[in-house]
C-alpha cells in the first residue's frame, strides 16, 4: 500500500509538472490580484517594477476580481508610492480575464475570498494561484536553488490567516500605509527569490 501512495505521488507531481511546462509557454509573469485593482495588487505590480529594476527578465502585472476599470490608484495608497519613490502613474485598473490568468507564471492574491474566486473561475490554474503572504512565508521551506514558480506550482499546503493583506481602501492613510508595508515585506521575500 505504502508503495502504491509513494509512486502516484510521482506520477502526480510529474503530471503537474508537465502541465505547468505547457501553461507557462517560458513566460515570468506574475499576476497581483486584488479586488478593485486600486490599492493592494496595483501597489505590489508596482513597488514589483521597482524592486525587480528595467533589465529584469520577469514582468508584473495586477488585476481585480471587481476591478474599478480604469480608475487610477486609490488615495492614500497613491501617498504611500510617492514616498517610496515609485511611479505609477500609467495604472487603470483592469478586471481580471482568462487570458490574463492563463498568460502568468504566477497569480499571489491578497485574501483568500480572491483565491477561491479564482479557483472557481478557473479550477485549471489552482496550482499557480496563491497567499502574497503565503510565498513569502513559504520561502523559508524552499531550498537556496529551489525555483519559486515550480515550488508553488506544486505547494498544496492550505494558506494560514496571517498570509492575507487587509483591504485598506476608504480605511484612511493608516490602513493605505500597513497594507502597502506588508506589500513591501512580503516583495523583499519574493523579487529576490525571482532572481529579478
Amino acid at each position: 500500500m505504502a508503495q502504491f501512495n509513494v509512486s502516484s505521488l510521482i506520477h502526480r507531481l510529474g503530471d503537474r509538472k508537465q502541465a505547468v511546462a505547457a501553461d507557462s509557454q517560458d513566460s515570468k509573469k506574475i499576476l497581483y490580484v486584488c479586488t478593485g485593482n486600486i490599492a493592494r495588487s496595483a501597489s505590489a505590480q508596482y513597488l514589483s517594477l521597482a524592486m525587480a529594476g528595467p533589465d529584469s527578465s520577469w514582468t508584473f502585472d495586477s488585476a481585480g476580481v471587481g476591478a474599478v476599470v480604469g480608475a487610477p490608484v486609490a488615495p492614500h495608497i497613491d501617498q504611500e508610492l510617492d514616498r517610496r519613490g515609485v511611479d505609477y502613474s500609467t495604472h487603470r485598473a483592469k478586471q481580471i480575464t482568462q487570458q490574463l490568468v492563463s498568460e502568468a507564471s504566477l497569480i499571489l492574491v491578497m485574501e483568500q475570498e480572491h483565491l477561491n474566486w479564482l479557483v472557481h473561475e478557473w479550477p485549471q490554474h489552482r496550482s499557480k494561484i496563491h497567499l502574497l503572504g503565503q510565498v513569502a512565508r513559504l520561502r523559508q521551506q524552499a531550498g537556496r536553488r529551489v525555483d519559486p514558480v515550480a515550488f508553488m506550482h506544486l505547494h498544496d499546503e492550505a494558506p494560514r490567516k496571517g498570509d492575507g493583506i487587509a483591504d485598506p481602501y476608504r480605511k484612511g492613510p493608516e490602513a493605505a500605509r500597513v497594507a502597502v508595508e506588508e506589500i513591501e515585506e512580503a516583495l523583499k521575500v519574493l523579487i529576490p527569490w525571482l532572481g529579478a
